[in-house]
C-alpha cells in the first residue's frame, strides 16, 4: 500500500492522481489540524477538496486527528523560539514531528511507502538511500526534509522531484478536477493574517530599547519577539543610514541595530544535528551549506564540538538568523543538518 498525504493543494493533488496510475494499492491521508467546521485558518490545506479529489480519482481516504500534535509540536515550538529571541520554522519542524511522523506511527506496516507532493527525491545507491534536491531550482524543498529519520528514506515515495512546477499546474488544470486552482500553501499556516498580531495576542507588549551596536540608545520597541535579524522595516528610527537588526536579548528586552555591514556574519554555532549520510563517506571540506530555505549554497568548513558543529563560510552572509536551519549538501544530496544556535 502506498499512503499519499494530501491537503488539497496542487502538489499533493497531482502527486495522487501520478501514484494512482503506478501503484494498485494506494489511499489518500489527511491530516487533521483543525475542526472541520472551525474558523481557524491553516492555509495549507483544505478538507472539501480532499473530499472532492478522492472521489474523482476513486481514491479511499483515512483522516489522522493531528490537532493536539499539531499544537504541542508546532504552535507551542513556534512560540517558545520567539519567547528565547529565535526565529523559527514551523514548515520543518511539521515534517519531522507531525506528517511523517504520524503516517509512519499509525498506518505502516513492513510493505507500505508514504508518498508526499513535496519538490524533492529519493534515490537508491549501493543499497542505501538518499535525499536528493528536486530539480525545479525555484521550488526545491530539500531544505524542508533534512530533519526526516534516514531509516525513513526507504519507504518514502516523492513523485514530483522530477517535475517543474509550472509543468505540475499545466497538467493539473488539464483534469479539471477543481473549479478553482488552490493558491499555494503557506509556511505560517496557523496564523490568520500577521504574525506580530498573533505575538501580541500570546505575548502581549513588553516595552524596551534599540540599541546601536556602538551601544547608544537611539529608539524603543513594544516587544524583542516582533523581530528577526537582518530586519529592516518597522524600527522607526531617523539615522544617517539604514538600519538592521543585528542582535536580540530576549533576556533583557533589547533591540540590537545596525549598517549593514554589521549583519553580514561567517561563523556560527549549529546544534539538534541530524544525519542523512554517514560522515566517514563525505568529504567535509567540499560541502556548502544553507542557512536559510530560499538562500543560495555556501562554502563553509566545519569543526565537531562535543554534540555542536561550528561551521566557518567563507565567505560572509547576511543574515544568519537563530532559529532557522543550517543544512549541509554535497552536491544534490542533503548530508544533514541542525538549527543555528547562536552567531559568533
Amino acid at each position: 500500500m502506498v499512503y499519499v498525504g494530501v491537503s488539497g493543494g496542487i502538489d499533493s493533488s497531482f502527486a495522487l492522481y501520478i501514484l494512482k496510475k503506478q501503484y494498485k494499492e494506494i489511499c489518500a491521508v489527511f491530516l487533521l489540524f483543525k475542526s472541520i467546521d472551525s474558523t481557524c485558518p491553516l492555509k495549507c490545506c483544505n478538507f472539501e477538496n480532499v473530499i472532492l479529489l478522492t472521489k474523482k480519482l476513486d481514491v479511499p481516504l483515512k483522516i489522522i486527528d493531528a490537532r493536539e500534535i499539531f499544537k504541542n509540536e508546532v504552535i507551542n515550538y513556534f512560540l517558545d523560539e520567539y519567547k528565547n529571541g529565535k526565529t523559527p520554522n514551523p514548515c520543518i519542524i511539521c515534517n519531522e514531528k507531525v506528517k511523517f511522523r504520524l503516517i509512519f506511527e499509525n498506518l505502516l506496516n513492513e510493505n507500505d511507502f508514504v508518498a508526499t507532493g513535496h519538490y524533492a527525491r529519493i534515490s537508491k545507491e549501493n543499497e542505501d538511500f538518499y535525499l536528493k534536491k528536486g530539480i525545479d531550482f525555484s521550488k526545491e524543498q530539500s531544505y524542508m526534509l533534512y530533519r526526516l529519520k534516514k531509516e525513513y528514506l526507504k519507504k518514502i515515495i516523492f513523485p514530483l522531484g522530477d517535475f517543474y512546477k509550472k509543468d505540475v499546474i499545466k497538467e493539473f488544470e488539464k483534469l479539471k478536477i477543481f473549479q478553482n486552482i488552490p493558491k499555494e500553501s503557506q509556511d505560517l499556516c496557523f496564523i490568520k493574517k500577521d504574525k506580530n498580531l498573533f505575538l501580541k495576542e500570546i505575548f502581549g507588549e513588553r516595552n524596551g530599547k534599540i540599541v546601536h551596536v556602538n551601544g547608544k540608545i537611539i529608539g524603543e520597541h513594544k516587544g524583542y519577539y516582533f523581530y528577526t535579524i537582518g530586519q529592516r522595516s518597522g524600527l522607526n528610527i531617523s539615522w544617517r543610514e539604514p538600519l538592521y537588526v543585528i542582535d536580540i536579548d530576549n533576556r533583557n528586552n533589547l533591540i540590537y541595530v545596525g549598517e549593514i555591514e554589521y549583519a553580514y556574519k561567517e561563523k556560527f554555532v549549529v546544534n539538534n544535528l541530524n544525519w542523512l549520510i554517514d560522515l566517514n563517506k563525505v568529504n567535509l571540506n567540499d560541502i556548502k551549506v544553507k542557512t536559510r530555505y530560499k538562500g543560495k549554497e555556501l562554502p563553509c568548513s566545519i569543526e565537531f564540538v562535543e554534540n555542536r558543529l561550528i561551521v566557518n563560510l567563507k565567505e560572509k552572509e547576511f543574515a544568519i538568523t537563530p532559529g532557522q536551519s543550517a543544512v549541509f549538501y554535497k552536491d544534490e544530496y542533503v548530508v544533514g543538518g541542525g538549527e543555528i544556535e547562536k552567531v559568533l
